[in-house]
C-alpha cells in the first residue's frame, strides 16, 4: 500500500485532502470548504508524488474518493477520471466514498465434496473449496479464492470480480487453464509431482506458482516472486 496514507497533505490548501488506508485500498476525503480547482491540484500532486520506482509490476492501488456534499460538474468528473486513467500506480474505484459495510462482509465459501466432472461449471460469490478432483472440461469461477483438495485438471478462475490478491490452490496442480482477475495462463508443461499442495497467484501482470507453505508469507508481504508461468 502506498506510504502516503500517513503523510501530511501538501497540496494547494495543505490539508484539504485526508487520506486513510482501508481494507480495499485508500480513501481520499476532500474537504467541503475548498474549491474543486484547489482540491484537484492537491490530488494531482499527491498522485504524481507517489510513483513507485522499481515496482512497475505491482498491482495498482485502489482509490476511493469522497467529495462530501460537493456536486461535480461533468467537466470536473471527466477531469478526475482522466487523471487516474493516466496513472499506472493507482486505479479509481469509486467517486462516492468507501465501499459500504455490506459490500465488505464475510462471504461463506461454497464447499463441494465430490468430483467436478467435465462440462460442469460452478460459480460462486466468495471462495470455492472442492474436496475431490476437477476433471478436464470442468470450470470453477469464484470471486474469492479456489482450493482443490485433489487434482486440478480443468479450469479455475479466482478473483472473478477483479481481485488481484485471489489465488488458485490444488493438491495436484495440473490445470488446463488458470485465471486470476483478468490474467489468464495455460498450464506449464511439467510432470505432476507427488501430493504437495501448490497455489497460483499474481506477481504484477505475471502468474506464479508456489508451494502452499509460502501462502502465509504471500498474504503477509502482499506478494512473493519465484516461478513464473
Amino acid at each position: 500500500m502506498s506510504s502516503f496514507a500517513n503523510s501530511p497533505s501538501k497540496g494547494a490548501r495543505g490539508n484539504s485532502i485526508a487520506v486513510k488506508g482501508i481494507r480495499n485500498g485508500l480513501l481520499f476525503s476532500i474537504a467541503d470548504d475548498v474549491s474543486f480547482a484547489d482540491a484537484f491540484a492537491e490530488l494531482t500532486e499527491k498522485l504524481q508524488g507517489e510513483k513507485r520506482p522499481g515496482e512497475k509490476d505491482s498491482p495498482a492501488v485502489a482509490v476511493y474518493l469522497d467529495f462530501g456534499d460537493r456536486e461535480l460538474s461533468e467537466e470536473d468528473d471527466s477531469a478526475v477520471r482522466e487523471l487516474f486513467a493516466g496513472n499506472e500506480d493507482f486505479t479509481l474505484e469509486s467517486m462516492e466514498g468507501a465501499p459500504q459495510v455490506r459490500d465488505l462482509r464475510h462471504k461463506d465459501p461454497y464447499v463441494l465434496k465430490s468430483t467436478v466432472r467435465s462440462g460442469q461449471v460452478i460459480e460462486h460469490d466468495g471462495d470455492i473449496v472442492v474436496i475431490g478432483d476437477v476433471n478436464p472440461g470442468a470450470q470453477l469461477i469464484a470471486t474469492g479464492d479456489v482450493y482443490i483438495m485433489g487434482y486440478l485438471r480443468g479450469s479455475a478462475h479466482a478473483g472473478a470480480s477483479g481481485d488481484h490478491r485471489a489465488i488458485v490452490a490444488a493438491t495436484y496442480f495440473d490445470p488446463i487453464q488458470v485465471r486470476i482477475a483478468g490474467v489468464i495462463r495455460r498450464a506449464p508443461e511439467r510432470r505432476v509431482q507427488a501430493a504437495e499442495m501448490e497455489f497460483a497467484y499474481l506477481d504484477g501482470e505475471h502468474m506464479a506458482i508456489e508451494k502452499m507453505e509460502a501462502l502465509g508469507q504471500y498474504r503477509a508481504r502482499g506478494r512473493t516472486s519465484r516461478v513464473v508461468v
